[in-house]
């Protein structure tokens, strides 16, 4: 009776891990493709930012690119106001055609 339990128990284990392995593998390669679209955009967002450009923000502020640099970029967010910030807290290019 004692070694039945055992084996039960072991056998239980065992299914519970191979579902939480079987979890994790499922959400690392869901992850991963999204993952990889997203470096692909902020790649190119980066690439194509020049002067001139309208712009968002990660926070939603919206704004106009005035200068570019290496890692600091000057947008102009109201008439005279200019902000110099990391290019990496933009999030989009606002196409005005659409």
């Amino acid at each position: 009776m004692a070694n039945t339990t055992l084996l039960t128990i072991l056998i239980s284990s065992l299914v519970f891990i191979v579902f939480i392995v079987s979890s994790l593998a499922i959400y690392y390669f869901s992850t991963r493709k999204n993952l990889k679209g997203q470096r692909e955009h902020f790649r190119r967002l980066h690439q194509d930012l020049h002067v001139g450009q309208k712009v968002i923000f990660s926070n939603g502020f919206y704004g106009t690119v005035k200068k570019v640099g290496d890692e600091k970029v000057d947008i102009g967010i109201s008439h005279g106001t200019i902000v110099t910030v990391s290019r990496f807290a933009i999030s989009e290019i606002v196409d005005d055609k659409k």
